[in-house]
């Protein structure tokens, strides 16, 4: 009877042995890893007049056997080693089991608000920024876990487009009218397409204004080229004549052209440009 009781005893042990090695077994597979978390990469994506878009992407390798959350990332640009910029970035989806992820994080720069916080920049060709991440998990059995990280490098500052004087020249001209074009080219040193200037012309006859017009399109001028930017003035003699009757006595007319550009962008600092062009104009009958 006694070897029978310590013989049910050993057994008994074992089973409880072994089922203890498989509850451990199990709770090991339940506990939490640690995502891996690194930086993947900080790109310029855009770039135009009004500002800049730094995308980072930060890569997420979720280890675990069940989902978890996307982190939440603090985000903060310095310009030249000051504080300009900062935000936050949430994703209320969830990360895969065993599964890498990217999280993008948009920094957008306006170019307006840069050089109105730091006047010195303007002028500038290019800046040197620092852009910090601070990624961080809502999971409570991480506790307060951050990852941080930085990326510095330089941005281009848009550059002001050299504009050159004016040319006017008879196209063709009949005894009913005369079309006159007016060319100038816009030297374009960025790397982006810039908008056509806006521009507003007086043209005068014999010192009487006599065609007055703005010009606004919405064309792009391309990327580090040079282009020309043509108009056209039309001259009705039947026109002409109703508001200048006395020059139906003459053979040409001296003209003046005042013409203005306006680049349209403040970030420059430039007042518009003011051309003159004088010529004649034959008077037709």
């Amino acid at each position: 009877m006694k070897n029978l009781l310590i013989l049910t005893a050993a057994v008994i042990a074992i089973f409880s042995l072994s089922a203890c090695q498989t509850m451990a077994t199990a709770a090991a597979s339940a506990v939490l890893q640690e995502p891996v978390v690194s930086l993947h990469s900080v790109e310029l994506v855009n770039f135009n007049f009004e500002g800049a878009q730094l995308l980072c992407k930060v890569q997420v390798q979720n280890p675990n056997h069940f989902n978890i959350p996307f982190p939440e990332t603090d985000w903060s640009l310095f310009i030249n080693n000051n504080s300009f910029i900062s935000g936050t970035v949430r994703d209320h989806h969830h990360l895969r089991s065993n599964d890498t992820a990217l999280v993008e994080i948009p920094v957008n720069l306006g170019y307006l608000d840069l050089i109105n916080t730091f006047r010195s920049l303007a002028g500038s060709r290019q800046i040197g920024y620092k852009v910090a991440l601070e990624v961080k998990f809502n999971i409570p059995a991480l506790g307060d876990k951050v990852w941080n990280f930085e990326h510095e490098g330089a941005l281009p500052m848009p550059q002001v487009p050299t504009v050159s004087r004016p040319v006017m020249r008879m196209e063709n001209a009949n005894t009913t009218r005369a079309v006159l074009s007016v060319t100038f080219n816009v030297q374009n040193p960025n790397p982006f397409p810039i908008p056509t200037p806006k521009l507003t012309y007086d043209f005068l006859l014999n010192r009487n204004s006599f065609i007055r017009g703005e010009i606004e399109n919405n064309n792009l001028l391309a990327a580090s080229a040079t282009s020309p930017v043509t108009f056209q003035l039309i001259v009705n003699y039947a026109d002409l004549f109703r508001s200048f009757s006395a020059m139906r006595n003459l053979f040409e007319v001296p003209t003046l052209l005042i013409v203005t550009c306006d680049l349209g962008s403040p970030i420059f600092g430039v007042e518009p440009m003011r051309f003159e062009i004088s010529g004649t104009l034959p008077v037709l009958r």
